[in-house]
């Protein structure tokens, strides 16, 4: 069992206790259309800081052909461990780009990995709610792509639901995004697939902490055979990762 951890840019500015079974560390770009420190440097900044592995998102949304390529050389020159492409958040606050889509830009971080002769790693997304999703990630597959990490998953029959994920030769990531105040649930509700029933408990507990400590550590139990790892995405709240982590470890 196999875990990552994404570290937001706030998170970044002070040192934190990353938990020790963490595999390698993603930052974000630019999360929501909020602008934030390039993702690029900060991995960078984060990689020698932590010494450990560290890759860097880049989207689709924010830059043309020229920016995203200037974004992939600086990661090889620095040495990154890899990106992971993602299409961003739409926004209606900027203009969105997207010269590229997100099979174009994993290709072209392959191209310019192979000139390196470089091993960086590439990463994308896998949404089990959309339609043929299976070929969606065979074309990412083809274009170049290393590893998938899911969208976040409230649910554990999405995943039973997906098992051809077990049988591909990249390795998946299953998504975690605790909800940790219940100013956010309907926000999540609305952008995320989360059941009803999850929702409700969600309103009704007294104790969010540890309603998301039950809900994904039964996610944990029940995919462990079918996925290779778990990606949390704790937002600000860092030491919910370890908990999470210290707590499927005693199985």
């Amino acid at each position: 069992m196999k875990f990552s951890l994404e570290i937001t840019q706030q998170n970044a500015k002070n040192e934190i206790k990353i938990p020790e079974e963490a595999e390698f560390l993603i930052i974000p770009d630019n999360p929501f259309g909020k602008i934030g420190p390039g993702s690029v440097p900060m991995a960078y900044f984060l990689k020698n800081r932590y010494n450990m592995k560290v890759i860097a998102t880049i989207n689709t949304r924010d830059r043309n052909v020229i920016g995203i390529g200037s974004e992939i050389l600086a990661a090889l020159e620095l040495g990154l461990d890899g990106l992971f492409v993602v299409k961003g958040d739409s926004t209606k606050k900027f203009s969105e780009v997207r010269d590229l889509d997100v099979f174009e830009v994993i290709a072209m971080i392959k191209k310019y990995r192979y000139m390196y002769g470089s091993d960086m790693l590439i990463g994308a997304t896998i949404n089990f709610v959309r339609g043929n999703e299976f070929r969606i990630v065979k074309k990412k597959m083809e274009n170049g792509a290393d590893f998938f990490i899911s969208q976040a998953v409230y649910d554990q029959k999405i995943i039973e639901k997906n098992k051809w994920i077990k049988y591909l030769s990249a390795p998946v990531y299953i998504g975690i995004i605790p909800i940790l105040s219940k100013k956010i649930i309907n926000f999540y509700a609305k952008n995320l697939f989360i059941p009803d029933k999850v929702v409700q408990a969600l309103r009704n507990s007294e104790n969010l902490k540890n309603e998301n400590l039950l809900l994904f550590s039964e996610i944990i139990h029940k995919s462990m055979d079918i996925v290779e790892g778990y990606h949390i995405m704790p937002l600000e709240n860092v030491s919910f990762a370890d908990e999470i982590i210290r707590k499927v470890r005693k199985w």
